[in-house]
């Protein structure tokens, strides 16, 4: 399991809210655990994935091409620990 948090910028005429219903709705290998908008133009996400190449993937491949998406920044990948 790995945590990917993201920061999303979005295009001038996109809206965050807008925008984050189909983020939310992607089919994908991996999961949004949170999205949450920020602004009109900002979203931050944390995205649950088995691996990293799976977390790769989904960034690039599906969140990069949804209407609207400018920029995604990955902002830390934890592996979570059980103790």
């Amino acid at each position: 399991m790995v945590n990917i948090f993201l920061f999303i910028e979005l295009l001038r005429a996109a809206s965050g809210p807008d925008t984050a219903g189909p983020l939310k709705t992607l089919a994908m290998d991996c999961k949004f655990a949170s999205v949450a908008v920020l602004s009109d133009r900002k979203i931050v996400a944390q995205l649950d994935c088995s691996t990293g190449a799976d977390g790769l993937k989904a960034i690039l491949e599906k969140i990069a091409s949804v209407e609207g998406v400018v920029q995604t920044n990955i902002i830390s990948v934890v592996t979570p620990v059980k103790r």
